[in-house]
């Protein structure tokens, strides 16, 4: 005699609750695999900053501690010439001086370690830029200069600063800008006066504190003095590079220009009631106690 036993299947019953828990367990994990994504994000960030303020060491040896300028005679510096590949082409329509293509800025030769190709080119049309790694952020996914400057053109949100403006990260111009020196006098040297005079007196005090580069979402918030998500996707979060070479992803409240622990702008120049003024000093509010920073 012969037993034969049925095949017993799932019930509809059973496949729902499988998948049930499948769903429940991947709405749980889905948000620890992100941020580990983005904590290696973040990893690779600090190691760019890290990088760039080495480079930047050797540019200051070379420079006598001038910050890596670009200033086109007659016409405003900016804070993202120091280095990168070359600017999107709707900048050509808005500002020529600020296309500059990545072979002739400064910091780029000390980025890259020498010489490197240029971009290729098709008479003067540039067919396949030079890609300057150090200064791409993974994170990067809009170009907060495109919004800031209303540039027609591509949506901002739809092109990364490294795209854009050729780098994820801007040199600190906060700390130049809005002072008694005359920049622009001798076609611009002025700016070279001033920021030899930041470097040589950040030094004297302020090397693990002062911010020297910052990521693009910083840069905007501290113009509009705004908070802003920074580009590791948390409410006033921003990588940083300081001038003792250290670089951190910290807590740093943009509708201020210092902080606990950080500094955008010297505030041995900040005038303040009751206080002598020094002979260098900020004119449009920025502000500080050096008591506490």
């Amino acid at each position: 005699m012969r037993r034969t036993r049925g095949n017993k299947g799932f019930t509809l019953i059973e496949l729902l609750v499988v998948v049930a828990i499948i769903a429940l367990l991947i709405s749980i994990l889905l948000p620890s695999l992100r941020d580990a994504k983005e904590q290696a994000n973040v990893a690779k960030c600090l190691a760019n900053f890290r990088s760039l303020m080495l480079s930047t060491f050797m540019y200051f040896e070379d420079y006598n501690d001038i910050f890596p300028l670009m200033v086109p005679s007659g016409s405003a510096t900016c804070s993202w010439t120091y280095g990168g590949k070359t600017s999107h082409d709707d900048w050509e329509t808005f500002s020529p001086t600020l296309v500059l293509p990545a072979n002739v800025r400064p910091m780029n030769e000390y980025i890259m370690g020498g010489e490197f190709e240029p971009d290729l080119m098709d008479g003067n049309t540039v067919v396949k830029r030079t890609e300057i790694p150090l200064l791409h952020c993974p994170s990067d996914r809009e170009s907060h200069q495109r919004l800031f400057n209303q540039l027609p053109g591509q949506d901002p949100l739809q092109i990364s600063s490294y795209d854009d403006i050729g780098t994820s990260y801007h040199y600190n111009l906060s700390a130049l800008e809005d002072t008694n020196i005359d920049v622009w006098a001798n076609q611009g040297q002025g700016w070279i006066e001033l920021s030899r005079a930041v470097v040589k007196d950040t030094l004297g005090g302020m090397v693990s504190t002062f911010t020297f580069y910052w990521e693009d979402p910083m840069d905007f918030a501290l113009y509009e003095r705004i908070q802003k998500i920074g580009n590791h996707r948390k409410l006033n979060k921003h990588s940083v590079g300081f001038l003792d070479g250290h670089a951190e992803y910290r807590l740093i409240d943009t509708r201020d220009y210092c902080g606990v622990g950080w500094s955008t702008i010297n505030p041995n120049w900040v005038y303040k009631f009751g206080m002598q003024r020094p002979p260098i000093y900020y004119t449009d509010g920025k502000n500080c106690d050096p008591q506490q920073h």
